[in-house]
């Protein structure tokens, strides 16, 4: 699905700006899924790309926001974090994932098969997440070592590190690292009201520890914590 951004709506966007600002600004609006908010003060032009999400974006934000565009704060205010969060959540460009190169079937642990066990017994199969290896078996310095897993909000793609399809890995480990990527997805991140980010919140973590191997799963890891550093398995 493409998403049409309607240039009547964008140019009385610009316009608003523009007469809260005092001054021309250059603006273009994205529909892309890694920059939401980046701005240049040039001496005659301040050039701005905006997220599509800021097009319906409350008062409060828009304030924030001009403020921003001024110069007069050299961060970004709270609630413009705090909003694009929220919306972060909201995007969906799964429909840009090309599912045949989504790899699932490892030499010992099969991703999909894991993921929709864990998707029926816990989310009562709600969930519509797609799952794929990254990674090689080839090796890795330590800190590579530690990234078992990664949640991609906006595609809605869980990515496991193909370290783990390997023996030394016990089927309970892999399952709960499966377990806690669907958990950012439940569980989504958010922005307080200071602007710092909280990646795992109160519920993620009260959830996360209903995982019926999750004191297993830790033990596991804190015993095997130097071996992932420093050894081949």
């Amino acid at each position: 699905m493409l998403y049409d951004i309607d240039a009547k709506k964008t140019l009385t966007f610009q316009q608003e700006l523009e007469g809260r600002i005092g001054k021309k600004i250059q603006l273009k609006i994205n529909d892309n899924r890694s920059t939401m908010l980046s701005v240049k003060w040039e001496p005659d032009c301040t050039k701005a790309s905006l997220h599509r999400m800021f097009l319906r974006a409350p008062q409060n934000v828009m304030q924030e926001l001009v403020c921003y565009l001024k110069g007069k704060h050299k961060k970004l205010a709270p609630n413009i974090k705090a909003y694009i969060e929220h919306n972060l959540q909201k995007l969906d460009y799964s429909h840009e994932l090309d599912l045949s190169s989504l790899d699932t079937k490892g030499k010992i642990y099969d991703l999909q098969k894991i993921y929709d066990d864990l998707n029926e017994e816990y989310f009562q199969g709600a969930l519509e997440l797609h799952i794929t290896w990254f990674g090689t078996h080839r090796k890795r310095s330590g800190a590579q070592r530690l990234t078992f897993g990664l949640f991609h909000d906006s595609l809605r793609l869980i990515k496991i590190n193909r370290m783990l399809d390997h023996r030394y890995f016990p089927p309970y480990f892999v399952a709960y690292v499966i377990y806690h990527e669907m958990l950012h997805y439940v569980c989504p991140t958010y922005v307080d009201e200071k602007g710092q980010k909280h990646i795992h919140s109160k519920e993620f973590k009260l959830r996360e520890k209903k995982f019926p191997y999750y004191r297993e799963a830790q033990k596991w890891l804190k015993d095997h914590q130097e071996d992932l550093f420093n050894a081949d398995y």
